[in-house]
């Protein structure tokens, strides 16, 4: 078992298809199978093997996508780092990973850290190794073929950073058989086609693009039209001329299209769109299927889970749920006690599956916290209805105490959501001296619109128990993200405006 065999196939069943679209440049899946076999072949030349470490540190590019599985052509273990890194974030994770080689770019090789304690061997900066940008970027000399290294299923292929956003990152050790079977999961459900289009402007280093959107896309043998962010214009546009019929993003994306009407026409050619990373608002998926006559389909994941853990389904499309269990993957959620809650009772959500980790990297305590009697404790509040549809309420951590009274951040955002003039916003609990936590709402305004925040809190109050309503309303400009799109609500508990 290797996970590099996905382009193989491709390159078997549809060697001339473009695999990958990126601007101008176009690779077919024989051309991409052959520049993967030239980086295993080099990298086997560095004295990399199976088991090995490589650290990759780019920004989105068909380069990144070569390295990856050529990483993995020979059994060694993909490390992803996000390009957005720079030098002290990107110390810690190169110390904890402890590549043999780290791949970079000019761009970034003034990030990396002078004296790294992570005893890496070897750095490769792509425009400067000219022997290795050659293999990568010639039409000529095409490889004679490298022979895929055999890989237990349980073998680490890639190891990906949790996002952060609630402490330090920790290298979630995800296998060839978590990634294919999500990959066939992602497929099913999604019911995608070697015809089909698929958008990728998320970081690939992160679980969404990496995972869900590039390994299923190249597994179903499709399209890939890569890019390297989110440019409105540029999006719009390769959508139009590539003929994009597969939409994967974030909900502030999906907000900015909304909230941008001129090119909505433009848009005339998807079929599909899908929203991950964080909760998605109900206000918007309403808009969206309005404006689109599309569905936003969600699904629940995380980093360790390898991606898909339940689909909210094309045939039976439930609003404001993440879905059912995907595939053999189970759900069940758990009250404080440990015990299985009922239907519609909150609790913890926990996971067993396939598609679950191996552990975190060299973390064997977390990694036991965090699996326990086979089952991934995810730090997640959700709920389950009667027909097993999940629905997410929030992260455990994020709940706020007002006043000894529980409150969920997500309920507040989305009746903020329905209010003409938030565009955006984000609900944490900040200290107060009679209440322990005062419910704080942090908005941006859509252009042109004016509104206070005492009418923000009334409109609250009047669709919610007084208590949950925001004490305090803050307007920014723009809300702290991550990347990929989350927002940082550990920035905005601290905010001192």
């Amino acid at each position: 078992m290797n996970l590099s065999h996905v382009i193989s196939r491709g390159a078997w069943y549809f060697p001339d298809k473009d695999a990958i679209v990126y601007g101008q440049r176009r690779l077919t899946y024989k051309e991409l199978e052959d520049r993967i076999d030239r980086v295993a072949a080099y990298l086997r030349e560095l004295g990399l093997s199976k088991g090995d470490r490589v650290a990759i540190y780019l920004g989105n590019c068909p380069e990144w996508i070569m390295i990856y599985y050529g990483i993995i052509r020979i059994g060694a273990v993909a490390v992803c780092i996000s390009s957005a890194y720079r030098s002290s974030e990107l110390g810690h994770l190169l110390s904890d990973s402890r590549p043999g080689v780290l791949v970079t770019s000019e761009a970034l090789d003034a990030n990396i850290p002078e004296s790294p304690d992570s005893g890496f061997m070897d750095i490769l900066v792509l425009e400067k190794d000219k022997v290795f940008s050659g293999l990568l970027n010639s039409q000529e000399g095409r490889s004679k073929g490298h022979q895929i290294e055999p890989c237990d299923a349980d073998d680490t292929c890639v190891q990906l950073y949790t996002g952060g956003t609630t402490g330090v990152p920790k290298g979630a050790m995800l296998t060839h058989k978590n990634i294919l079977y999500t990959s066939q999961n992602v497929c099913y459900h999604e019911r995608m086609r070697p015809e089909d289009k698929l958008l990728c402007f998320m970081p690939l280093n992160h679980v969404f693009a990496g995972c869900h959107i590039m390994n299923s896309c190249f597994y179903s043998c499709a399209t890939l039209v890569l890019h390297r962010g989110f440019e409105m214009e540029e999006i719009i546009s390769s959508i139009r001329t590539n003929q994009v019929n597969r939409f994967y993003a974030v909900p502030t994306v999906y907000i900015r299209i909304l909230n941008t009407p001129e090119y909505h026409k433009y848009l005339d050619s998807m079929t599909y769109s899908f929203s991950a990373a964080t909760s998605m608002p109900l206000e918007i998926v309403r808009q969206w299927k309005k404006m689109f006559g599309l569905d936003i389909h969600e699904a629940y994941g995380m980093t360790e889970t390898s991606s898909l853990v339940t689909f909210n389904h094309i045939y039976r499309h439930k609003p404001g749920s993440v879905g059912t269990p995907a595939g053999v993957v189970e759900v069940k959620i758990l009250d404080d006690q440990g015990r299985e809650a009922g239907k519609g009772e909150e609790g913890e959500i926990v996971i067993r599956g396939p598609n679950v980790m191996k552990g975190y990297f060299d973390r064997p305590e977390e990694s036991a916290e965090a699996i326990r009697g086979g089952w991934l404790h995810s730090g997640d509040v959700g709920r389950m209805d009667e027909e097993g549809y999940l629905y997410i309420v929030d992260r455990i951590k994020d709940m706020i105490i007002s006043g000894g009274l529980n409150v969920y951040p997500t309920e507040v955002e989305g009746v903020l959501y329905t209010h003409e003039a938030v565009e955006e916003c984000a609900v944490t609990g900040t200290r107060h001296q009679e209440y322990g936590e005062a419910v704080t709402a942090f908005v941006k305004l859509k252009k042109d619109r004016v509104v206070s925040d005492g009418a923000l809190i009334r409109f609250c109050k009047e669709r919610m128990a007084s208590y949950k309503a925001p004490k305090r309303v803050i307007f920014l400009d723009e809300l702290p993200k991550t990347p990929q799109g989350k927002i940082l609500k550990r920035e905005l508990r601290s905010f001192n405006p």
